[in-house]
């Protein structure tokens, strides 16, 4: 059901006040680390921003199609658009800046190499050794073994990945971002490198495309991301230090479809060692699903306003089904006729208008003055 989705931390009529969020940023994004937060205290976001970009060197062997504002675009539940995605970007512009380190790197090149076909004759993702120094190449669509000047070596593709980061602070723009990012995936695979810039280089990928509500590139990413959590954890290496927030994340996100719900969770929970379940992040996302699988929806909605990080953006690809849901629940329940400003508050819309748009949505009947909504009739 394509229904908008409000900006819901943009509160001016009593909303819950807006929380902190650990953004991508300066401080906190080219080391990999997050801000650890309880739940269900308010905690702050990870965002790309000029606020949190330091670099910090991983070891050697270590691993966007912009969205037209003016189109009015609705996926999933999610507004995008003009008005929406610019209180959505507000709601990421909320924490202090740190200094940006840019990595330097070297690099020779080759001379030409045997083009053979990949998957034929030997020639196979990952065992290239990249010269090349360029901190900018399109992604390409691969069919033969590519030429090694063409590939970026680890230390570049730090100082490639921090430019793709300062960038998107100075002026977003998802299609080249996403570009340079597929880019540094695809020579971190050719290579066969792992380790935190592998991951780093998805869980930066993973971070916009929530802030941009493009959902295709966070469900690829977030796969990308469980398989390297896992093989990391086979092959007995250190996983991201990010790796507990991500898998939350991947957790809600299965919260999208309804009917698939239990399903979901019960396979990705039983991945889970104990250790992982008792971290506050997958913990979190946990009491969201019993919350919805119990129909729980004051318990969902005092979550949802105090979700850690960016798990509230992750919730709102399917609030508004929730609230359609709870909808229901409270015009049998109250009556006869219901206060819109008492809605707001239990649907945990942030501004009148939002919930009024909602209500007149999902076709209610308002009382005369339009302060209420005549639940008896509503229900007809």
């Amino acid at each position: 059901m394509a229904t908008t989705a409000p900006a819901k931390r943009l509160s001016d009529e009593g909303a819950a006040p807006a929380k902190k969020m650990v953004k991508l940023s300066s401080s906190n994004i080219l080391n990999g680390t997050t801000v650890a937060s309880r739940v269900p205290a308010a905690s702050k976001v990870v965002k790309l921003s000029s606020s949190t970009l330091t670099a910090v060197a991983c070891p050697v062997k270590t691993k966007l199609v912009k969205t037209n504002s003016a189109s009015p675009i609705a996926i999933d539940g999610l507004d995008l658009t003009a008005e929406a995605l610019e209180d959505r970007t507000l709601r990421f512009n909320s924490t202090s800046a740190s200094t940006i380190v840019s990595l330097k790197g070297t690099g020779g090149p080759s001379g030409p190499p045997e083009r053979r076909q990949l998957g034929q004759d030997g020639a196979r993702a990952g065992g290239l050794k990249g010269t090349s120094t360029a901190l900018e190449r399109p992604y390409l669509r691969l069919h033969f073994e590519p030429d090694p000047s063409t590939i970026r070596p680890p230390h570049v593709l730090l100082e490639a990945l921090s430019l793709v980061k300062r960038k998107w602070v100075e002026g977003p723009d998802y299609a080249h971002a996403s570009e340079q990012l597929m880019s540094i995936q695809q020579d971190c695979r050719l290579q066969g490198l792992e380790g935190d810039l592998v991951s780093d280089a998805y869980e930066t990928h993973a971070r916009i495309a929530i802030e941009r509500g493009e959902l295709g590139d966070l469900s690829r990413t977030m796969s990308a991301l469980s398989e390297l959590y896992y093989a990391a954890t086979i092959k007995g290496n250190a996983r991201s230090p990010n790796c507990h927030e991500f898998i939350a994340y991947r957790m809600l996100y299965s919260m999208r479809e309804e009917r698939e719900v239990l399903e979901n969770l019960t396979v990705l929970y039983a991945q889970l060692t104990a250790a992982d379940r008792a971290t506050a992040d997958i913990a979190f996302a946990a009491r969201v699903g019993q919350a919805l699988l119990c129909s729980d929806y004051a318990t969902f909605f005092r979550l949802y306003e105090g979700a850690p990080k960016m798990a509230g953006y992750i919730m709102d690809f399917f609030v508004d089904r929730v609230r359609g849901a709870a909808l229901q629940v409270y015009l049998r329940s109250m009556g006869p006729a219901v206060e819109v400003d008492d809605l707001k508050h239990l649907l945990s819309f942030a501004k009148r208008k939002e919930c009024f748009r909602f209500l007149r949505e999902r076709g209610v009947v308002f009382t005369e003055d339009k302060r209420a909504v005549d639940a008896k009739a509503s229900r007809a």
